[in-house]
């Protein structure tokens, strides 16, 4: 049974290596087809044409030109302002120095490589299909067959005789001549550039230095903001001390009505106490006899020499007029809240 489980495991992992293999082996198929040498060479130009423009060029690029003129000068700008990549030498060559991918909503971007005397630019132009390119160039074919019928030649002649010799007209075949005349003639492809991104090339080491940069100042920034920011709520509190008189005056009130009535309190504490010793002392009168002695009933109570009641009221006084500093005689600690007082008969 053990042997039979490391055999499935070991099958399982070949298998998932061999698709891992023929995934990666899979090239990405793009959103239309295209030749890439044109749209290569159309890139180029767009590039020589927007990354070397005049001032006056540049207003009206900025303001009055389409989407695809606006990004390509903003972007040469920034690049040139920003990255500081100085001046436009030649194109990078090799097989990394163009690539093609799809983009948004069924684009695809054309990515070349520019060699600057600062460092290297990539420039990203979207390409999208150009609906009317097959209606022109059938047109065209259309016109060379009657013109080429009123010499009676027929279609592949005449084009050879009359535009062969111009050199930027591909006369390889009908297709390519039909091509390249309507995009020499009438800057007419298959394809239209929509937009450009514009962006200096960093190695690895330059981008982490500048995320690690950009993170210290962005959290340094944010620290400072909320120890401002509670410095700020800390001095809240003196707000009603500095800008309300009466606040400050009724404070100060309440504190001498509290500080009076605690000294009262404590002055008739210390008062009982002393009424106390002068009773038990020997001079005090004799007592009567139990014969003439007033009926117990009728006795009046001497409630100052009553110390839990004098405690009692004690606290009660001290809740009613707020919390004061530690009373000289408090009530016990059996938690009980007094309610009201009363003589008891």
């Amino acid at each position: 049974m053990k042997k039979k489980t490391t055999k499935m495991l070991i099958l399982s992992v070949i298998l998932i290596f061999i698709l891992s293999l023929t995934g990666c082996g899979k090239e990405e198929e793009l959103n239309f087809e295209f030749n890439e040498d044109a749209m290569q060479q159309y890139t180029q130009e767009l590039v020589t044409k927007y990354s070397n423009t005049s001032e006056v060029e540049q207003d009206y690029f900025l303001n009055e030109g389409s989407d695809l003129e606006k990004t390509a000068v903003a972007g040469f700008l920034a690049a040139d302002s920003t990255d500081h990549v100085g001046n436009f030498i030649d194109f990078a060559q090799g097989s990394d120095s163009v690539t093609f991918s799809n983009g948004a909503d069924g684009k695809v971007v054309c990515s070349q490589i520019c060699n600057y005397s600062g460092r290297d630019v990539k420039v990203a132009i979207s390409y999208r299909p150009n609906k009317a390119f097959e209606l022109d160039k059938e047109k065209l074919y259309e016109n060379l067959v009657k013109q080429a019928s009123q010499y009676g030649m027929d279609v592949t002649s005449y084009v050879t005789q009359v535009y062969g010799s111009y050199p930027e007209l591909d006369m390889s075949s009908m297709d390519k001549f039909l091509d390249s005349y309507l995009a020499a003639g009438n800057d007419e492809r298959p394809f239209e550039a929509v937009e450009c991104e514009v962006s200096a090339v960093y190695t690895k080491k330059e981008l982490i230095t500048m995320a690690g940069k950009n993170t210290a100042i962005g959290m340094g920034v944010v620290f400072t903001v909320l120890i401002f920011i509670s410095f700020i709520i800390s001095l809240l509190k003196f707000l009603p001390m500095i800008f309300d008189a009466d606040i400050r005056r009724a404070r100060a009130e309440k504190k001498a009505a509290q500080e009076a009535a605690q000294k009262q309190t404590e002055d008739m504490i210390i008062g009982n106490r002393s009424d106390e010793k002068k009773e038990s002392s020997p001079a005090a009168p004799k007592a009567e006899p139990a014969a003439f002695a007033k009926p117990a009933a009728k006795a009046e109570e001497n409630l100052m020499n009553d110390e839990e009641l004098v405690a009692v009221i004690t606290a009660a006084i001290y809740a009613a007029s707020g919390s004061v500093r530690g009373p000289a005689y408090t009530a016990s600690n059996d938690k009980l809240i007094v309610r009201s007082i009363r003589r008891a008969r």
